[in-house]
Formats: structure tokens, sequence, C-alpha cells
């Protein structure tokens, strides 16, 4: 369950940084699913796949989606905010650093990947011939390799839900408040550029 989401705006960039949100909570849900069913049914190879395929699923959307999502925040709506007041430059600096360490469980969740297609070498084909490599081989990836894995995704998710709630609790309503709907037009304008 999200510990984040309560706060209801239309405005952008903040409504899409918002929808951004649940979309990676709802990636990484999925993953922490798949994993624990495959950890629950050890030697069940769809069930292997199927978090193998969740897990590649969620590390695609943090190179890509959630790099331009860290963008939206840190290049366009903190600069935004800084020098309105201190206890939002501190807050938008714990923001910051949350999402450092958001980049390392990120890459720990990389490492861990990059193991388990270490140990099987038909696991190294790209993402689209996973299935079929995986009933070739007539195994799956360990239970250890896919506890490992949980571990990882459910500290990410950790930090994600405390992240998202503090920015949705301490950050946007402020912004609401204190910018006006002209430097929202240009934030949304700023954040949509990044997408492409």
């Amino acid at each position: 369950m999200a510990t984040f989401g309560n706060l209801e705006t239309d405005v952008e960039p903040l409504a899409g940084l918002m929808r951004e949100h649940i979309e990676v909570h709802g990636l990484v849900t999925a993953a922490r699913e798949a994993v624990d069913l495959a950890i629950e049914r050890p030697g069940q190879a769809e069930l292997a796949l199927a978090a193998m395929e969740n897990l590649r699923d969620l590390v695609a959307y943090l190179e890509v989606d959630l790099v331009i999502h860290i963008a939206k925040e840190e290049d366009v709506l903190f600069p935004a905010l800084r020098g309105f007041a201190a206890e939002i430059d501190k807050v938008v600096a714990e923001m910051v650093e949350q999402h450092d360490e958001v980049r390392l469980r990120k890459a720990i969740i990389e490492r861990a990947l990059a193991h388990v297609d270490g140990t099987h070498d038909e696991v190294q084909v790209e993402a689209a011939g996973i299935s079929a490599a995986l009933a070739r081989a007539g195994h799956a990836p360990s239970v250890e390799a896919l506890i490992e894995l949980l571990d990882g995704v459910k500290r990410l998710d950790w930090i994600l839900q405390g992240h998202f709630g503090d920015e949705e609790d301490d950050l946007f309503p402020p912004a609401l408040e204190l910018l006006t709907p002209e430097v929202f037009a240009e934030l949304a304008r700023q954040a949509k550029a990044l997408e492409e």
C-alpha cells in the first residue's frame, strides 16, 4: 500500500510528477509480488521468468523514465522553489539526497540482475528472449539470487515511498501556494521538454 498520494491537484507539472510516482510504485509492487511468488514456489520456471521480466521492466523504467522524473524535479521544480524560505530550501536539499539514495539502490538492483544473468548464459539474451531461454535451459534463477533481488526491491520501495510522501506532503503544497500560474506553465513546458 502506498504511503503517499494524499495530495490532489491538476496543476502541471506537479500532477504529472504524482502520476509518475504512482506509475513507478506500480512497477515496484509488481516486481516485489512476482519475486515473492517465485521464492515461495522454487523450481517453477514460469514464476522465475515472470519475476525476472517484472524486474527488467522496473530497471528499464529506472534507467530512463525515473532519470527524466528526477531531472524534472532537480532541474525544473526545485530551482523555482529555492530561496522562498529556509524550510523549503531544507526540504529541497533532503529531496536531492533521497534522489542520490534512489540512484544507489538502482545500481544495486542492476548489479544483482547482472549477476543472475551471468550465472545463466541463456538469460544474457535480450529481454524478449528470456522466456524461450529459460524454457530451453529448464532452470531458473536460484532462490538465493531472487532473495537478493527482493531485498533490493524492498529497500528501493521503502526509499521511494518515503521520498514521494515527503514531496507530496512537504514540497508540493507550498509550491501550490508560492508559485504563480505563469510560473507553473513555464515549469510544465520545461518538464515536457525533458521528455522529448
